[in-house]
């Protein structure tokens, strides 16, 4: 058995997923199921956190998802994801991250991805919001763009 590369799901790829009622549903989850036969996925608990907060709001769905599914979607994600946990390592990268790219605001949530990548050796980011990641020389980016194939 060989061993598959680790990739890092972003949040946006579980929403999309999750939403049926949106017009990137199908293309998410065609591309998901690629990236899962190909790679070993990775999330964090930063990762489960946005995801409740982003499916539970109507200002990003349509119809918010209950309480209860939420948890329930956490769960199935626990099962099907290597789950990482906040450690001072991946607060130690952040911190760096900080620093080496005079990062403000809503950018150190995403710093904070790729601290936690960095922490686990994940240089795979599977994300719908390629641009917010562009500038990391740490990762390497597997989007969907607007038409045709991932990668």
């Amino acid at each position: 058995m060989t061993m598959k590369d680790k990739i890092f799901i972003d949040t946006n790829i579980l929403v999309y997923a999750a939403d049926a009622d949106d017009a990137f549903n199908a293309r998410v989850k065609e591309a998901f199921k690629d990236i899962l036969e190909k790679y070993e996925p990775w999330i964090s608990r930063q990762i489960l956190r946005e995801y409740a907060v982003v499916v539970s709001r109507k200002e990003y769905l349509e119809k918010p998802i209950e309480p209860s599914e939420i948890v329930q979607d956490i769960i199935k994600w626990e099962r099907i994801f290597n789950v990482i946990d906040e450690t001072q390592d991946i607060t130690d990268n952040l911190m760096k991250l900080i620093t080496k790219y005079n990062l403000k605001g809503k950018r150190i949530h995403d710093a904070n991805i790729v601290a936690s990548m960095m922490r686990h050796e994940i240089s795979l980011l599977f994300t719908f919001n390629v641009k917010d990641f562009q500038a990391f020389e740490e990762i390497r980016l597997i989007g969907i763009p607007p038409q045709g194939d991932i990668e």
